[in-house]
């Protein structure tokens, strides 16, 4: 089946594309004049001053319209070109009013009518426009924020958001936390299976943290196998609870990367809980970065609590006492 298409920009040849527009031109306005001469007589004098105004009007109008379709790839898309095509119409009438005895109230109605066409039509391709430009910002504006193969927050996002946290949490008196987590052994995965496996396995991790947090906070990817969780109104007890859930879920976890392929891995994390002399994204995430390499140090697969005692995941006891000892600062 042929297909003929009505977009005019999508000819090859230049040259053909600007034949068509102005033949397009001389025929609409021919047409318009062989009509006013068929009927009505010459003026008697012809004001040709105005009449060369309202030319010049009709003409740029009829640019404008062109500029439009041009870049118009569909009917809709042509809505406001169609209102300036139908401007250049209504100001062509008028000029033609200077040149032939028209009746005036018919030349009147007619351009109105052709005024009040492309007033809807522009109104509509204008707004249809804007509501384009909103939401390719809007989509702008998320990618800039996400990041592209987890799909999770980036550290943008975070400095952005921390602001924010940081105006509520001070206005309101509540606490924020942070977690750092960190991949343990994450470089032997992709030396030993190549890329695409490390970043099947960080997309599986990074779905896994959103659905432990999404109740709770939001996880943002920091970069390579890095991650933090921002924690609003959350002191260090809770987020301390949450970093060793994540780490008991992680490790029970099996991740299925392709069906010949199953990894086990493990995380280490590191908390912080928000001070107001501090800037969230700077100091805290410093401290908690630092608690994170402690707990790298321990042997992985642990949680420190900054600013205190070294504890690992795997001592109870040891969690308690940090339980006991931050509860006695407060």
């Amino acid at each position: 089946m042929i297909r003929f298409s009505t977009d005019l920009s999508s000819f090859k040849n230049p040259a053909l594309t600007l034949f068509v527009y102005v033949m397009a031109f001389l025929l609409m306005n021919a047409s318009i004049g062989y009509l006013c001469h068929s009927f009505y007589d010459f003026q008697q004098p012809i004001d040709w001053v105005l009449a060369g105004i309202y030319l010049c009007l009709s003409v740029f109008s009829y640019y404008v319209f062109v500029v439009n379709d041009l870049n118009a790839h569909s009917f809709k898309a042509r809505t406001t070109a169609l209102g300036f095509l139908a401007v250049h119409l209504a100001l062509t009438v008028l000029m033609t009013s200077f040149i032939f005895n028209t009746p005036i109230k018919l030349v009147w109605y007619v351009a109105g009518l052709l005024l009040t066409l492309s007033y809807l039509l522009g109104f509509y391709g204008i707004s249809r426009w804007s509501k384009r430009q909103r939401e390719s910002h809007q989509q702008l504006q998320q990618e800039l924020l996400t990041d592209e193969l987890t799909q999770l927050y980036n550290r943008r996002a975070l400095a952005q958001q921390a602001i924010h946290e940081e105006q509520f949490a001070h206005n309101a008196n509540t606490h924020i936390s942070v977690l750092v987590i960190d991949i343990d052994d994450f470089k032997p995965v992709n030396d030993q299976y190549g890329h695409v496996v490390g970043d099947r396995l960080l997309f599986q991790i990074s779905q896994l943290f959103k659905q432990k947090i999404k109740e709770t906070g939001e996880v943002y990817r920091w970069g390579g196998e890095e991650f933090v969780v921002l924690l609003p109104v959350t002191g260090l007890f809770e987020a301390n609870q949450l970093a060793n859930k994540l780490i008991d879920k992680v490790s029970a976890q099996t991740f299925v990367i392709k069906p010949a392929l199953e990894l086990k891995v493990t995380i280490s994390v590191g908390v912080a809980q928000w001070l107001q002399s501090e800037s969230l994204c700077k100091q805290t995430l410093e401290r908690a970065d630092k608690a994170l390499y402690k707990a790298k140090a321990a042997g992985k697969n642990a949680v420190v609590v900054a600013d205190f005692k070294d504890i690992s995941h795997k001592g109870e006891a040891a969690s308690n006492e940090l339980i006991e000892d931050q509860t006695k600062r407060a």
